[in-house]
C-alpha cells in the first residue's frame, strides 16, 4: 500500500511543527532564567521560515488569539497548508496546473494574490540582506540566519514561478477558447 503525498506531507510537517514548538517551549524555560527579553527562539524562527506563506496570517490573525488557541490554529493551518501544497504537487504531475479554483476570474485573482505574496517575501528578505549583511552572522545564532533568509526567498521564487506559469497558462487557454 503506497501512502499518498497529499497525506504524508501534512503529517510530516505537523510532526516537524510540533517538535519545533516543543523545542521553543524548552528554550523559553531555560532562557527565562537568565534573560529578561530574549526575543524569538531559533525554533520558532525556523518554524515560521519553513512555513513562510503562513507568516502573514500569523502576523495578522494568530497573534490576536489567546495563547493556546494561537498555537492550535497555527498547527492546524500548517496541516491545511501542506495538504494544499501536496494537492498542488499532485495536480502539477497530472495536469500541469495549480490546484485552484475552476472559475477563471477567481483563479486569476488567486494566482495574482499568491504571486504578490511570493514577490513580497523576495523583496523583504533581499532588503533584510541589504540592511544587515554581516551583522547577524557573528551572533550566537549565526548558523541559522542564512537559512532563515534562504527559505522565504526560495518560497517566494517557487510561488512566483509556479503560480506565474499557471496564470499565464490560464490566460492563454482562455484566449484560445
Amino acid at each position: 500500500m503506497r501512502l499518498r503525498l497529499k497525506y504524508t506531507l501534512p503529517l510530516v510537517q505537523l510532526c516537524v511543527a510540533l517538535v519545533l514548538l516543543r523545542w521553543d517551549v524548552l528554550w523559553w524555560r531555560t532562557v527565562a532564567r537568565s534573560m529578561d527579553m530574549p526575543g524569538p527562539s531559533p525554533a520558532s524562527q525556523l518554524l515560521v521560515s519553513i512555513n513562510t506563506p503562513l507568516a502573514l496570517l500569523e502576523a495578522f490573525v494568530f497573534r490576536h488569539l489567546p495563547a493556546r488557541w494561537d498555537l492550535i490554529t497555527f498547527v492546524v493551518a500548517v496541516g491545511v497548508f501542506w495538504y494544499w501544497v501536496g494537492m498542488n504537487i499532485v495536480s502539477w504531475r497530472e495536469q500541469r496546473a495549480a490546484y485552484l479554483f475552476s472559475w477563471m476570474p477567481l483563479r486569476l485573482l488567486a494566482d495574482v494574490m499568491i504571486i504578490g505574496v511570493g514577490a513580497f517575501w523576495i523583496v523583504v528578505c533581499c532588503k533584510e540582506i541589504h540592511l544587515y549583511p554581516d551583522q547577524r552572522l557573528f551572533s550566537a545564532q549565526g548558523w541559522l540566519y542564512p537559512l532563515l533568509l534562504a527559505l522565504p526567498i526560495m518560497w517566494g521564487i517557487v510561488l512566483v514561478s509556479f503560480f506565474g506559469y499557471d496564470c499565464i497558462h490560464s490566460l492563454m487557454r482562455r484566449k484560445s477558447a
